[in-house]
């Protein structure tokens, strides 16, 4: 998990932490150092967000917290003997270093891993681009809603050694290669190596979703959406069947999928439930909750809280508080009829709209359940060729061999509901109909609603006429 450090000692840290407490947590842990109050002051305690009060000139009171093995530290001060001091104190570390110089008469330092923000020729430069005849940089071209992305291929990314063609399947343009501080030429004969940079130019939302293929690591589920996997309990409304399905469905998944706690919560306890036994097994946060009587309010409030990656709930439960669900953008698992232990494979029906979108986490789920995913083109009235094209290329940069295409024009309810032991995943892009409305007007993607003895996992994904706010 990726750890960063952060020196807070400018009233411009504040605005660092709550951009990073609003929308970037799921990213891994951050540490702050801080000696103002106000600073601490304005957030409250969350997961993955680590605070410590202490004098920056005390290295020795924060040595132990450097012992940690972090990806990057942030240099935030605003006072230069304060912020040189910690400088020279970090300097010897092997990690990434971020300073941001807010004076005009700081001399840069020779580290290697040093990189800095110089604010007074950032404030310069922007001020010279509303100068009349004076031409804009990459950073004021174009829409200004974000049609332009630059990103680095780490190692590990599946694009990693691919033709900057591959993105024209994407719908996503690579306008320049930076490799070693060097612009190289785009063409289809150059390959992308790790560490490359690339300017991207298309759709916001289509350049978001690939940013996270570029940097995905199959085997992350549930990241992006949050580390922890959460089962919330009604015991009042539940019955002891369906609790103890719930129970085993998460326990299994938090054995199976990379999350990092299972976290059970309670509302309208039994003073009989056993549940509490699951103490004794790592990472499960059981928390019982006496004065909570609403489980759509709970829902709500621990979604805020939590790091919530994946939501376990029954069918039930699901189409009861179905737009609450909706709302909360969390991939959620829909607990069927049949066991979640004997899934011997992943079924997905081909859509040409939102498929794509979710590609990379069905590829993660079958990883890591380690069972084969099956794609069926069932639309009498489209091909899907660009599509099965697009699944079948990522799933060769992802080097995955469990994958099968199966053709048929038989209505897909009628035909998965001959299978057995097999989990849906869908993307979750709209509130589900009520079942009867599926009966007599059917759609493709509305499939599920009628499905309900399997195991479905429905992905949420950001509809392209939705605002970006």
């Amino acid at each position: 998990m990726n750890k960063i450090l952060i020196f807070a000692g400018a009233s411009e840290s504040k605005l660092l932490i709550q951009k990073i407490s609003d929308n970037y947590l799921n990213l891994g842990e951050f540490h702050i150092i801080y000696e103002d109050d106000d600073i601490k002051n304005s957030f409250k305690e969350k997961e993955n967000l680590f605070f410590y009060k202490i004098d920056f000139f005390a290295f020795e009171a924060y040595k132990d917290i450097l012992r940690k093995d972090f990806n990057k530290v942030i240099i935030l001060i605003k006072n230069k003997r304060e912020a040189d001091f910690v400088l020279k104190k970090i300097k010897h570390y092997k990690y990434p270093i971020l300073f941001t110089k807010f004076w005009i008469d700081f001399e840069k330092p020779e580290i290697s891993n040093l990189e800095i923000i110089d604010v007074p020729e950032i404030t310069t430069n922007k001020i010279i681009d509303f100068l009349p005849n004076v031409p804009l940089y990459a950073r004021d071209i174009g829409l200004g809603i974000g049609e332009i992305l630059e990103v680095e291929v780490p190692p590990h990314s599946p694009f990693a050694y691919k033709s900057p063609e591959i993105f024209k399947r994407y719908g996503v343009t690579v306008a320049a290669i930076y490799r070693n501080d060097e612009l190289k030429q785009v063409n289809e004969t150059n390959l992308i190596l790790p560490n490359d940079k690339l300017l991207l130019i298309g759709h916001p939302h289509k350049l978001k979703e690939l940013f996270d293929q570029i940097k995905s690591n199959v085997g992350a589920f549930p990241q992006p959406y949050g580390q922890n996997i959460y089962l919330l309990l009604d015991m009042k409304n539940m019955d002891k069947k369906q609790i103890y399905k719930l129970l085993k469905t998460s326990i299994f998944l938090h054995r199976k999928l990379k999350n990092k706690k299972l976290i059970i919560k309670i509302i309208n306890p039994s003073v009989t439930s056993q549940i509490y036994k699951l103490f004794k097994f790592p990472n499960i946060d059981i928390f019982t909750d006496f004065y909570s009587t609403d489980y759509e309010k709970t829902l709500k409030e621990d979604n805020e809280k939590l790091n919530i990656g994946l939501i376990v709930t029954n069918n039930k439960f699901f189409y009861k508080y179905k737009k609450t669900f909706f709302k909360l953008k969390k991939p959620i698992l829909k607990v069927g009829h049949e066991s979640i232990k004997k899934c011997q494979g992943l079924s997905v029906i081909l859509n040409d709209k939102f498929v794509t979108r979710i590609a990379p986490v069905i590829f993660d789920l079958s990883y890591q359940l380690d069972i084969k995913v099956t794609f069926y083109n069932i639309d009498p009235e489209e091909s899907h060729d660009e599509v099965i094209e697009y699944l079948k290329t990522l799933a060769k940069n992802f080097n995955f061999s469990k994958v099968e295409f199966i053709n048929s024009k038989e209505n897909p309810v009628f035909l998965l509901q001959k299978k057995e032991n097999i989990c849906l995943i869908e993307a979750f892009t709209k509130i589900p109909p009520p079942k009867i409305k599926q009966i007599l007007f059917p759609k493709i993607e509305d499939s599920f609603v009628l499905l309900d003895k399997f195991n479905q996992f429905l992905i949420p994904i950001k509809d392209e006429n939705e605002s970006n706010g």
